[in-house]
């Protein structure tokens, strides 16, 4: 038997095209922040999902990596990347057991205040906003023409629920800042991941306060239970506008269901680029040196350490270098052969010796450990791995 359809436009049933309207909410979670950080989130419109800003409560802070961050003069360490610093240089992209140097400081002058970053202008979801808002003033121009009465109360009523939550969660980044002028220690850090990766940072102790060390917070523009007042108002406003939208003419339904669909596909195209599209970074200047990659971690923590104790123009600081930070940030397993090696990683940065041997010096340490014990390197690997699984090498420069 053939396949029968609808063949007269009344036969169509589109009684469901409220449901198109709270479709998409895990595409608007993602655009949740960079969204309502603009000032255009106030322009009535539609937008897909809105009860995706429908939230009890709103997020603190940014969302961050997982990234050990050590300063290397100042020993301070934290154990996230913060959400700024990621769009900078995505610790994603850096591949295991490489070793890369970028330099970081401020830019003079800026129309940033020295405490802020702002959403940049020519974003994406700015776009989004400002097209969005241009089609929901065309679907209330067609209902008037087609005297839908039911149709103009709706998209009226859901607009004015997306500027109401926009400004519930209206908001600021504010990074953290030094309150006193003192002198303090230079602020090059060094990012670890899991992989074995490092990357050293080279940046003043401002940029270091602002992008790792410091929080981000949110700074809401609307504060206490004002705020979530105009969430209930956005949510009673939105359960209206989903009863009349089932209520309005086919012709009208079909229109703001297209609209929906379309909204949905350019914000789930909006999602797929990158998250520094929304932001304006420009005040920073950033320099980036070719990443180097090493067959073992020791040769990597060796990398690191050697640029570690240079300055963000390669050349070696004034007095005697420290490696403290290796041990802070748990970079080398805390035995004897280890501080031995670091020792020695440290005696030869001092003496601008950069070929020294660090997985050579590493294994003639480490015998030396074993035949002290009375141990046997084989055989302690073996008992390890009997225990805790093969996926865990014991030699690190394996």
């Amino acid at each position: 038997m053939p396949l029968h359809f609808p063949n007269r436009q009344l036969d169509w049933r589109l009684d469901v095209v409220s449901l198109l309207a709270v479709v998409g909410e895990s595409t608007m979670s993602e655009h949740a922040q960079p969204l309502t950080a603009s000032w255009l989130c106030l322009l009535p419109r539609l937008i897909p999902a809105p009860q995706a800003l429908l939230k009890p409560s709103r997020p603190s802070g940014l969302p961050a990596k997982n990234a050990i961050i050590v300063g290397v003069h100042s020993g301070t360490m934290v154990t996230e990347l913060n959400y700024f610093a990621n769009l900078l240089h995505p610790v994603a992209e850096l591949a295991p057991l490489t070793v890369r140097a970028i330099n970081i400081s401020h830019k003079r002058p800026s129309r940033n205040k020295p405490s802020e970053i702002f959403p940049s202008l020519i974003s994406p979801l700015n776009f989004l906003t400002v097209a969005s808002t241009l089609l929901t003033l065309g679907l209330l121009a067609w209902s008037i023409l087609t005297y839908d009465g039911v149709a103009f109360l709706a998209v009226l009523t859901i607009s004015t629920a997306s500027s109401i939550v926009g400004l519930a969660s209206l908001w600021h980044p504010k990074l953290t800042t030094r309150a006193l002028s003192s002198r303090v220690p230079p602020g090059d850090v060094v990012l670890r991941t899991r992989k074995g990766a490092f990357l050293v940072v080279h940046c003043p102790e401002e940029v270091t306060r602002e992008l790792y060390i410091g929080s981000e917070e949110c700074d809401y523009t609307v504060k206490g239970q004002l705020s979530q007042a105009l969430v209930g108002i956005g949510t009673l406003l939105l359960m209206m506008a989903v009863v009349l939208m089932g209520n309005c003419t086919w012709e009208m339904q079909l229109a703001i269901g297209v609209s929906y669909i379309l909204l949905n596909g350019l914000y789930w195209c909006a999602a797929l680029l990158p998250a520094s599209w929304h932001w304006d970074l420009g005040r920073y200047h950033i320099t980036r040196a070719p990443a180097k990659s090493h067959k073992t971690y020791t040769e990597a923590l060796w990398e690191a350490i050697r640029t570690a104790s240079k300055d963000g123009d390669g050349a070696s600081r004034e007095g005697r270098y420290s490696a403290a930070w290796v041990q802070t940030s748990n970079a080398a397993p805390k035995t004897a052969a280890w501080n031995n090696w670091l020792r020695e990683a440290e005696d030869n940065v001092n003496m601008g010796n950069d070929k020294w041997d660090a997985v050579a010096a590493w294994q003639k340490l480490q015998t030396e450990e074993d035949v002290e014990n009375g141990t046997n390197l084989a055989t302690t690997r073996r008992q390890i791995t009997e225990t805790i699984g093969e996926d865990i090498p014991l030699d690190p420069t394996a």
